[in-house]
């Protein structure tokens, strides 16, 4: 998906010159007025202060805690704020991190709020009621972060973990900034610096979509596959 990932990756880095970077496809319905106000009419989003969205399974790999461990420091400043988390809680063999979890959890009860699966439109409707949607990720394996396009095409900017490959969408879309991982305080900074100037982080929709477009990737893939073509031609 990313040079960056390739050139951090201990196999890829070794083959560059075969290596070649097509973005994924990406798709994500837009939020609409009467979804977005039925999800804050369902979850109590009143408008006491910033909305922080997160999208993936409960595991030790997404360094959701690191978020928690920011949101007092976040708080300091919108003592309104409130993460929505979205995804699935019961992921198998997270049963201790599951118990960690509920310690943190405990503590910013008030805070915290555990949405569950949610459907594309209900999804956008979750980006469409937030403020910024955080990737905490602390997993060197993740190479994109393909929800961090979805936030930006809700017209979401995003917090993601400076990881390779996965600090890559918000250069992309322009929509956020990175933070290092496993650093609460660095987290917190970046969020932020997000909320308090989020109109820096806006970008229209349709360039991103364009960007992304499964045609746009289909188009990429194509040209590969002739280039391979011509060369077998070649050699026969």
């Amino acid at each position: 998906y990313t040079d960056d990932f390739a050139r951090h990756s201990r196999y890829l880095s070794k083959y560059l010159s075969k290596v070649q970077v097509i973005p994924p496809p990406v798709e994500m319905v837009q939020p609409t007025p009467e979804g977005v106000s039925a999800f804050r009419e369902r979850f109590k989003l009143d408008g006491a202060g910033p909305i922080i969205a997160v999208a993936g399974r409960v595991a030790a790999e997404k360094g959701v805690e690191y978020l928690l461990e920011a949101l007092p420091l976040v708080a300091a400043r919108y003592p309104g704020v409130r993460v929505l988390h979205a995804g699935p809680r019961e992921a198998i063999g997270e049963a201790d991190y599951l118990k960690r979890m509920d310690a943190l959890i405990a503590k910013q009860r008030d805070r915290y709020t555990f949405v569950g699966a949610l459907d594309q439109q209900q999804m956008a409707a979750l980006f469409g009621a937030s403020d910024v949607h955080v990737l905490p990720s602390i997993n060197n394996t993740e190479t994109f972060g393909l929800v961090q396009v979805e936030a930006a095409l809700c017209g979401t900017p995003t917090v993601a973990s400076a990881l390779p490959g996965v600090r890559v969408p918000t250069q992309m879309t322009g929509m956020g900034r990175t933070a290092p991982p496993r650093d609460p305080a660095a987290l917190a900074a970046a969020i932020l610096d997000v909320l308090d100037h989020r109109a820096q982080y806006l970008r229209p929709r349709e360039p991103i979509a364009e960007q992304f477009a499964p045609m746009t990737t289909a188009a990429r893939y194509e040209e590969i596959f002739k280039i391979l073509l011509e060369r077998k031609k070649k050699s026969n």
